[in-house]
């Protein structure tokens, strides 16, 4: 996600689409690859693939930043300090090795991901290309919705009845449904701003959705804890709705909520989640309890977009 973001960020405000933007774009890519498949439950041996190709990512989102055709006066040197201190302590953790090292790189992340928040004022919002850098987070949900969309292929074959897949399947495409409401025609599109919100909370939204997807997974598992997997969809629907309500912000004035639709959400997430505990040891009644929770909230979103035509 960190990746994603500083590569938007440099295309949303620097880029101007030349060979090498792009080829250091497609670079990362194959990077991105080579992690993915270089991933271990065994964090001790996945420590250097990974900090590896975080590194190698990094030095190329760097190098794009500081050789920017852009020469004017602008907030690219914040971005190269905070890439650069990143880069460094990734490097100092890989020397040292697992045992030390892991602790720079934990630091050299969370810099990465944080530090911009402290450094806020420093970024120029008249830079920002909004519509494009919304279009742009945007991506990174569609391909979290399509891989939990994915994973309900568990759920095809001869054991398993065929509503349940239907009823999961149903409950995402409200989710989804909700989030292109916000990002369609909630959001003012034509404003001026620079984006923290959006990107923070879409860290929290694909989470959210990524959660969703071993939800679904664990459902259909009998050995997994019922009260574990109630909290845990509990706190998927937590995370989701409210970080797209946060990006409330970025609303059309007709579009925020008012205090009586706030009170209405949170009403229909205290009755979901009574009702979800009275159902957590059936697999149909949480699948339905979830559809119509999902619904609820879909169903708001669907009025307050409504406001958008007036």
């Amino acid at each position: 996600m960190e990746i994603w973001l500083y590569q938007v960020v440099y295309f949303n405000r620097y880029s101007k689409n030349n060979f090498l933007d792009i080829a250091g774009l497609v670079f990362n890519v194959f990077t991105a690859v080579y992690l993915a498949n270089n991933i271990n439950t065994e964090w001790r041996i996945t420590f250097h693939y990974f900090n590896i190709a975080m590194a190698v990512m990094v030095a190329t989102i760097f190098c794009q930043y500081l050789f920017t055709s852009v020469n004017e006066v602008n907030d690219k040197r914040e971005f190269l300090f905070i890439l650069g201190t990143e880069f460094f302590l990734v490097i100092l953790g890989l020397i040292l090795g697992y045992s030390v090292g892991i602790y720079f790189c934990i630091a050299a992340y969370i810099i990465g991901l944080i530090l911009p928040i402290f450094l806020w004022e420093k970024f120029k919002a008249e830079r920002v290309n909004f519509p494009h850098f919304v279009e742009r987070v945007s991506l990174i949900v569609i391909i979290a919705f399509g891989e939990a969309i994915v994973n309900l292929a568990n759920y095809f074959n001869s054991k398993t009845p065929l509503m349940y897949a239907a009823f999961l399947f149903l409950s995402l495409v409200l989710m989804f449904a909700s989030y292109v409401l916000l990002s369609d025609k909630i959001i003012n599109h034509h404003q001026i701003s620079r984006g923290f919100v959006l990107m923070y909370s879409h860290i929290a939204i694909v989470i959210s959705v990524l959660l969703m997807t071993v939800d679904a997974l664990y459902l259909n598992n009998k050995n997994v804890d019922r009260k574990f997997l109630y909290g845990l969809i509990v706190v998927t629907i937590v995370l989701y709705y409210f970080f797209l309500i946060v990006n409330q912000v970025y609303s059309k004035k007709a579009c925020r909520f008012e205090k009586i639709e706030a009170i209405t959400l949170l009403t229909i997430f205290i009755l979901g989640a009574l009702i979800l505990w009275l159902v957590k040891n059936s697999i149909l009644g949480v699948m339905i309890c979830l559809l119509i929770w999902n619904l609820a909230f879909f169903l708001v979103f669907l009025m307050k977009s409504k406001n958008s035509l007036n």
